[in-house]
C-alpha cells in the first residue's frame, strides 16, 4: 500500500459544489477516498503531496489553466503519470467541445467521461486508475530501495578502497627495501621479482585510485558547483593534464566550437579527459589525429564525438568496453585500469544522457555522448 492517506486520495475539480458531493458520495460508499478542490491552485498544491487520481470537469479548467496543471504535471518524477478522468458532457460534440478535449491532450494520463455518469461506471473507472497508480508506487519503493541498496555497496566499496592504500603502500615499500639493503644477497632472478612485485603494487594502487573516482561521483563535496559546464574550457583543462602524452605521440587535435550544457565542471571534465587520453593511447602506427565536435540533438540537446586514428574496437566489444574493469588489452601492451569508460557512461547516465562508440579494427573510433543544452559558448577552440 502506499505510504500516506493522501497518496491513496482521489482528488475532484468541478465548478459546482453539488457535481463534486455527488462524486465524493459515490467513492464514498465504495470506500474510495476523495476530497474536494475549490480552485485550479488548491488541486496543484494537493497533487504535490501525493494522489491517487484526479477528476475535473472539462469546464472547470480555461485554457490557461491546462497548461499551468501540464507544466505542474511535467515536473513529475519518472516513475510518476498520475490518471486524469476528465468529465465531459455527452452529445453531438460542438467545436468549443473538441477544442476543449483537444487542449487536455497536454494532460497526458487522461480518460475521458461521458456525464450524466453512471455510479458504477464512475466507480470501475476511479477503481482502474487507483490501480495504476499503485502500480507506480511500487514503482517508486523498488528503486528507492534499489537506490539504498546501491548507496550502500558504494560506502563499502570507497571504504575497502581506503583500506587497501596501506597494505599496498607497505608492500611497495618493503619490496623496495628489501632490493636496497639485501641487494648483494639477491640474485638477477631475485631482483627481477622484486621489481614485478613493486609494479604490481602501483597497478593495484592505481586500480583503487580509479575505483576511488568512480564511487565519488555521488559524492556531495561537488554539489555546490555549478551545475553548468562550458564544455571547451573542459577540453582545455584535458589537453592540460595530458600535455606530455600529446607531446610523446605526436597528436594532433581539432576541437570545434563547443556549447555550454547541464553538467558539472569536473564531471564534463572527466569525460574529456577520458575520452582524449584513450585517443592518444590506443594509437595505430601512424600519430594521433583527434577531432572534437558538437552538434545540436533533436529534441534533446547536444551530441558529442570525439574522433580518432586509432586501432579501432571490433563491433562484439563495443558494449562491453563500458562496463567495470572491462578491458581488451593485457597491461603488458596498454597501461589502465578499465574504469575510465565506465566512469563516462555513469556521468553521462546521470545527467540523462547516453554515450555509445562507432568503430572498425584499424580504421580508428569515434565515441559519442549526448547531454541537454543550456546555451551556445561564445567561439570555440581550433
Amino acid at each position: 500500500m502506499p505510504g500516506s492517506l493522501e497518496e491513496q486520495t482521489v482528488y475532484i475539480f468541478a465548478p459546482t459544489g453539488r457535481d463534486a458531493r455527488l462524486i465524493v458520495d459515490t467513492l464514498s460508499e465504495a470506500d474510495i477516498l476523495a476530497k474536494t478542490c475549490s480552485s485550479r491552485d488548491e488541486l496543484s498544491r494537493a497533487l504535490q503531496t501525493g494522489a491517487a487520481a484526479a477528476i475535473i470537469s472539462e469546464e472547470a479548467l480555461s485554457s490557461q489553466d491546462v497548461q499551468e496543471l501540464a507544466r505542474h504535471l511535467e515536473s513529475q518524477p519518472f516513475w510518476s503519470d498520475l490518471p486524469i478522468l476528465l468529465l465531459t458532457f455527452a452529445g453531438r460534440p460542438t467545436p468549443q467541445n473538441i477544442s476543449s478535449g483537444r487542449a487536455a491532450e497536454v494532460l497526458g494520463n487522461v480518460t475521458l467521461l461521458e456525464r450524466p455518469l453512471r455510479p458504477m461506471t464512475l466507480r470501475a473507472a476511479v477503481r482502474s486508475a487507483i490501480r495504476a497508480r499503485m502500480r507506480q508506487y511500487q514503482l517508486r519503493r523498488r528503486q528507492e530501495s534499489l537506490q539504498h541498496a546501491i548507496s550502500e555497496l558504494e560506502q563499502f566499496a570507497y571504504s575497502a578502497s581506503h583500506d587497501l592504500r596501506e597494505p599496498l603502500r607497505n608492500i611497495a615499500i618493503f619490496s623496495e627495501l628489501l632490493e636496497k639493503e639485501h641487494l648483494a644477497a639477491l640474485d638477477k632472478t631475485g631482483r627481477q621479482y622484486c621489481n614485478f612485485v613493486r609494479a604490481s603494487a602501483k597497478r593495484m594502487e592505481t586500480l583503487i585510485d580509479d575505483l576511488l573516482a568512480y564511487t565519488r561521483l555521488n559524492d556531495d563535496e561537488s554539489h555546490n558547483e555549478p551545475t553548468t559546464a562550458d564544455a571547451a574550457k573542459c577540453v582545455e583543462m584535458a589537453l592540460a593534464s595530458l600535455s606530455t602524452a600529446i607531446t610523446e605521440s605526436g597528436a594532433e587535435i581539432e576541437v570545434g566550437p563547443l556549447p555550454v550544457v547541464s553538467m558539472r565542471s569536473t564531471h564534463l571534465y572527466q569525460i574529456f579527459q577520458n575520452l582524449l587520453a584513450n585517443a592518444v593511447k590506443y594509437r595505430g602506427e601512424a600519430p594521433p589525429r583527434i577531432r572534437v565536435s558538437a552538434s545540436r540533438e533533436e529534441g534533446f540537446g547536444w551530441r558529442f564525438a570525439v574522433k580518432d586514428n586509432g586501432i579501432g574496437i571490433s563491433p562484439e566489444y563495443q558494449e562491453r568496453i563500458f562496463g567495470l574493469f572491462k578491458r581488451l588489452h593485457t597491461n603488458a601492451k596498454y597501461s589502465g585500469s578499465g574504469i575510465g569508460l565506465a566512469i563516462c557512461q555513469r556521468i553521462v547516465q546521470r545527467s540523462g544522457g547516453k554515450i555509445w562508440v562507432e568503430s572498425e579494427p584499424g580504421r580508428g573510433s569515434t565515441f559519442y555522448f549526448t547531454v541537454k543544452h543550456e546555451r551556445l559558448a561564445p567561439g570555440g577552440r581550433g
